[in-house]
């Protein structure tokens, strides 16, 4: 059976999907929302309750609502709950829970979403399914035969249950970073951190946020980009070899262009912790054997956890490898915010900018997707909404 409307169809209710529904509502339409879980932002729900925001809360406002200076410049998890749970009341979005999206096709110019509970056909389809979709662990020899703890960071909660244990993080982007300083504050017997390529990390300070948003959304050429990023690293730091972290080899841009997802962090902790010697840096991981950890240069360890922080992947293939949108590695959009591929008119992506701003970019993807959609310059502030 299929449904047929004008409406703009929205797949993801997280918060570049209610992003977009909001700039979509300001200017007259009335989008459906689809998302597979049961509420609204159910992956905030399920990230460590100790999260901080990377961006500061004066840029990371979604359009229409603005968050509360109660939080503080850098919001908790729960306060951004808080903070989304007003902005759906206030949104009253039409969201239909529980619905899988399993395809999207393109027939007699019309989008055709395959869904768990029938077809729906849109002339404007917004995917905000997100960056972070699914875990994602490298392919390691000898893991399933691993004697120790293993677990994604994706599943850690809170460092209580690591108390006395010999921890290995694997990873050091922003949640290796907070997962590692906040065991070893709890009371970890050992912890390690396993790094292949060192990162170019960058203190948390509204500096470092505003400018990085001029980076992204500036004319900057990407060779100037890099160069820049390696210079804050070196001015920030200086040099840390002592401590077994080399030198970055590449700047912000050039390494999200090799891996195909964010290459830097915020760091919340790291270095001082490396300098006091409460973590202790590790070469890359190569393997698994039985209880030991096999690392790069021929040398092993044995923990009693590992936690991989490796990252996750936007796991879009099955439902657009298809149509020939999305990039690799990675499988991110090709496009995203106010464009479409050539091919795909009328098909739009928020939330996958690289390196990702998250909310900030979030909240201007979001106007530029509903510009592109209503065909007009001027955002709809005349519309249904009122900020609030």
């Amino acid at each position: 059976m299929s449904e047929s409307s004008e409406r703009p169809i929205i797949i993801g209710a997280g918060p570049g999907g209610l992003a977009v529904a909001w700039t979509l509502k300001e200017a007259g339409l009335n989008p459906l929302l689809l998302d597979r879980e049961k509420i609204a932002c159910s992956s905030w729900h399920s990230y460590y309750p100790s999260l901080r925001m990377n961006s500061w809360r004066r840029l990371s406002s979604l359009p229409g609502m603005r968050l509360s200076s109660e939080y503080g410049p850098w919001p908790m998890r729960n306060d951004f709950l808080t903070y989304m749970k007003k902005y759906i009341e206030v949104l009253d979005p039409d969201l239909r829970g529980e619905t899988e999206v399993h395809r999207v096709d393109r027939e007699s110019g019309r989008w055709v979403v395959r869904t768990s509970s029938g077809d729906l056909r849109a002339k404007n389809v917004v995917v905000a399914t997100g960056l972070h979709r699914k875990p994602f662990v490298p392919d390691w020899p000898g893991l399933d035969e691993f004697e120790g703890e293993f677990l994604h960071a994706r599943s850690y909660s809170v460092p209580e249950p690591f108390v006395g244990k010999d921890v290995l993080v694997v990873g050091c982007g922003p949640t290796g970073i907070d997962i590692a300083v906040a065991v070893a504050n709890a009371g970890a017997s050992r912890v390690r951190m396993s790094i292949r390529n060192m990162p170019v990390l960058f203190k948390l300070s509204p500096t470092t946020s505003l400018l990085c948003q001029a980076i992204k959304h500036g004319p900057l050429p990407h060779w100037l980009v890099n160069r820049a990023s390696l210079l804050m690293h070196k001015m920030q730091w200086g040099d840390l070899s002592q401590y077994g972290l080399a030198a970055p080899k590449e700047g912000t841009m050039a390494g999200t262009a090799r891996i195909g997802h964010a290459y830097g962090a915020i760091d919340r902790g790291l270095i001082p912790a490396v300098r006091e010697g409460s973590i202790e840096v590790v070469p890359g991981v190569t393997g698994f054997k039985k209880k030991a950890v096999l690392l790069e240069g021929g040398t092993n360890i044995k923990p009693d956890v590992v936690i991989a922080s490796t990252g996750q992947r936007p796991d879009m293939e099955r439902l657009l490898g298809h149509l020939n949108v999305l990039a690799q590695p990675g499988g991110r959009p090709l496009v995203h915010g106010g464009k479409t591929a050539p091919h795909a008119p009328g098909l739009y992506f928020q939330g996958y900018r690289l390196p990702p701003g998250q909310l900030p970019d979030m909240a201007v993807d979001a106007r530029a997707i509903a510009r592109a959609i209503t065909e007009t310059r001027r955002f709809g502030l005349a519309g249904a909404l009122r900020r609030r």
